[in-house]
């Protein structure tokens, strides 16, 4: 199968494309930079919102992979994640008709559920979607608009709706999007600081630099009754396994499917995991801006396609650790 990536240099994109090619798959990358090193079989630079390119990107291809998208949950980025999230998804499924495309895949979000208040536990496909935040909604216009598209032209389409995806590296890196305010006390003061302010930021604020130090040191995520949050992370690696199902398994067309790990898992016990194996002071900081505790379920794509996650928050913590001491990191923490 010859396989147009869309996000080709971004953690995923650049995973996925090494996996298809090593078995056996051909790759042509789309994105606005060239990844590094550049290993694919074509690359082409684009921007999803000039429509002339995408046509040259599709020619000739079997199936698409859409992981291009633009993510942000700050109040200023609210139209740049429509304009390419939205439109440019729209302009990628127009330049699809007629291209005979054997799969479209989706990238969407688990974000499209009401993962801060949801209905039920686990969250399932049948979970109702409303999402809580501008990402999640121009995720779920992105899925309607595929399932309206592969009806009128008869698309072969997979929607996934990803958890929160990390490669295990970056869970220890307190300059990390994702990780860094979501473990690191002064990474999450830098984040919540970029935000416009509120009474719900500088309670948070107030908190987290009460154990503040110059040096950096991980935080458990608690609600304001001190009960830690609870989420689900999912390894880029078990994510690349969800995607490639997606394009190649007869099960996989029409279907929409959670991804993401067996099991979401509770920060204090992930965090003091952490603290165990790094030597870093942990502390628990009640925050009052949004909390979470949820669990998704991938029964549907354990069940239909043979999905089988492989890294659990623990694992990506001892491979983190694995590949930071390799490079120097709590090298000397560790031997003490």
């Amino acid at each position: 199968m010859k396989v147009l990536i869309t996000g080709a240099s971004g953690r995923v994109g650049s995973m996925l494309a090494r996996h298809l090619q090593a078995n056996g798959h051909q790759v042509r990358g789309f994105d606005l930079v060239e990844p590094s090193p550049n290993t694919l079989d074509e690359m082409i630079v684009g921007d999803l919102l000039h429509t002339k390119v995408l046509n040259r990107a599709l020619d000739g291809v079997d199936g698409v992979a859409h992981l291009a998208a633009f993510m942000s949950w700050h109040p200023k980025d609210v139209t740049k994640l429509f304009e390419i999230n939205v439109t440019g998804t729209y302009n990628l499924l127009q330049a699809a008709r007629g291209c005979n495309l054997q799969r479209f895949v989706f990238a969407s979000s688990g974000e499209v559920y009401p993962e801060l208040n949801p209905a039920y536990l686990p969250i399932d496909e049948a979970h109702p979607t409303y999402p809580t935040s501008p990402y999640g909604m121009t995720k779920l216009l992105g899925e309607k608009m595929v399932k309206n598209f592969g009806e009128q032209i008869g698309l072969p389409f997979c929607i996934l709706r990803f958890a929160h995806t990390q490669a295990a590296p970056e869970l220890l890196d307190p300059d990390s999007f994702f990780s860094g305010p979501r473990f690191f006390v002064n990474a999450k003061i830098r984040q919540l600081r970029s935000f416009p302010p509120s009474p719900a930021i500088e309670k948070s604020v107030a908190a987290l630099q009460q154990v503040a130090t110059e040096q950096e040191q991980l935080f458990i995520a608690c609600n304001p009754d001190g009960q830690p949050y609870r989420m689900a992370i999912c390894d880029a690696r078990d994510m690349i396994q969800g995607v490639t199902l997606a394009l190649t398994h007869d099960n996989a067309v029409g279907e929409t499917f959670n991804i993401g790990p067996v099991t979401s898992f509770d920060f204090d016990e992930a965090v003091n995991y952490m603290a165990s194996v790094t030597g870093l002071p942990v502390h628990k900081v009640h925050l009052h801006t949004t909390s979470y505790r949820y669990d998704a379920s991938i029964d549907k794509a354990m069940r239909l396609l043979g999905y089988s996650p492989q890294y659990d928050i623990f694992r990506m913590i001892d491979d983190a650790v694995s590949t930071q001491v390799g490079e120097g990191a709590y090298a000397e923490r560790i031997s003490c």
